[in-house]
């Protein structure tokens, strides 16, 4: 009996420890601050944050009118913010007070208060120890403030799109549930703009891609990373993570579009995947599933890491496909690689292009271009459209910048 009594007593402590919601590691992220002034134009004091300014900002964010008097009200406002208003009025007094037993909660809570505070608990808006945090000080910390309101940034799903971090235990299971999904897809007009385009030779091809996959990273500590194979990313995810690395991770299925010359062969059958259409006489376009990782890294040093694993595990050369190289590359490594930034990471790694995008009812297609052919490109996707272009910078690896410009095939 004793035993069982030991045992029961063991699981009880580890669902308080690990079990009660959101811890503060889930919480915190020293990047809330910087994505809340990215995204929502919200700008916080240094220090800490008087209520009328942290009321302002959450009204901003979830477009609610909530008022917020006094310290405890902030735990009414967040579950008003959350839209959970009416699950907080079902929790009786009974049921309140247990679960704020649960959750750690040793302090007298008002009673008017408990019915908020436990379900902001069970929906881990926040931790218990920023509730004690929250109750214990008239003021909140501007780093507090901010995790706050990126918790319902989270919660109304206006913030990141992703399916994980790359050092979660169970991310390659959640890679391949991801990938069951992926198939071609098509936007009828903004592909017919594409086709004529490369047709005219104003461009080589482009991607189509859905507004809803967007990942909605932090454009200062992301590198998107183009490729075709479920495994290729999988092996290069549990690298990037054999090497100390951390990053948040979405994947934006895409079609890729380009010519497909009949030297490559007959046409082959078409499949849920990969297809060629005859465009025009003696004129076809391959279709083809492809994807591009998101990776937010979590240290901009590592960020700056990518180019040299990638160049080393990766690319292929000449040196490590000859007969005698005992080189090893990751399954579906490519010649040249394709991945990039909107910023100017590092002058040495990577080369100014332009994204030239056009977008219509949720989707968008990317034709790339040299700086020196832009003007071209977007004439012609501007004449065939009757849309404006929208022209986005992009910093490419050296080896697919050398793609473009026909410099060399390595």
């Amino acid at each position: 009996m004793r035993k069982i009594t030991m045992f029961v007593s063991i699981l009880c402590l580890t669902a308080m420890l690990f079990g009660a919601g959101i811890n503060e590691g889930q919480f915190a992220d020293q990047s809330n601050e910087e994505y809340l002034e990215h995204y929502f134009g919200i700008t916080l004091p240094d220090g800490s944050v008087q209520i009328a300014s942290f009321e302002k900002a959450l009204n901003q964010l979830s477009g609610t009118e909530t008022e917020i008097n006094e310290q405890n009200e902030i735990f009414k406002a967040l579950v008003a913010a959350a839209d959970l208003t009416e699950l907080a009025l079902t929790y009786s007094p009974e049921k309140a007070s247990n679960r704020l037993a649960f959750h750690g909660i040793n302090r007298e809570v008002p009673q008017e208060v408990q019915p908020y505070l436990a379900c902001a608990l069970d929906a881990s808006l926040l931790p218990p120890s920023i509730a004690e945090e929250i109750m214990g000080k008239s003021t909140l910390a501007s780093i507090t403030a901010a995790n706050l309101l990126m918790s319902i940034a989270n919660a109304n799903g206006v913030s990141r799109n992703y399916i994980g971090n790359i050092q979660d235990s169970d991310i390659l299971m959640r890679i391949s549930n991801a990938f069951d999904s992926y198939t071609l897809f098509s936007d009828n007009n903004l592909d017919a703009i594409g086709a004529e385009a490369v047709q005219r030779k104003a461009s080589t091809g482009y991607n189509l891609k859905k507004d809803a996959d967007d990942a909605q990273f932090l454009s200062s500590r992301t590198i998107q990373y183009g490729h075709s194979d479920e495994t290729h990313l999988k092996q290069l995810v549990v690298l990037l993570a054999s090497e100390g690395m951390d990053a948040k991770l979405q994947i934006e299925p895409k079609v890729s579009i380009y010519e497909y010359l009949l030297d490559w062969g007959p046409v082959p059958e078409p499949s849920p995947y990969y297809m060629v259409l005859e465009n025009s006489e003696d004129f076809y376009l391959a279709y083809a599933v492809e994807y591009d990782a998101k990776f937010e890294f979590e240290k901009k040093e590592d960020l700056l890491k990518f180019d040299q694993i990638i160049n080393t595990y990766a690319k292929k050369n000449d040196q490590n496909q000859a007969k005698d190289s005992n080189v090893a590359l990751l399954r579906g490594a490519w010649w040249q690689p394709l991945y990039s930034t909107t910023f100017n990471a590092d002058s040495q790694a990577y080369q100014e292009i332009v994204d030239c995008i056009l977008m219509e009812d949720g989707y968008s297609i990317h034709p790339f271009s040299l700086l020196e052919n832009k003007d071209n490109l977007i004439n012609t996707l501007e004449e065939l459209s009757g849309l404006e272009v929208q022209e986005k910078a992009l910093f490419v690896n050296n080896a697919f910048y050398r793609y473009l410009t026909g410099a060399d095939y390595q």
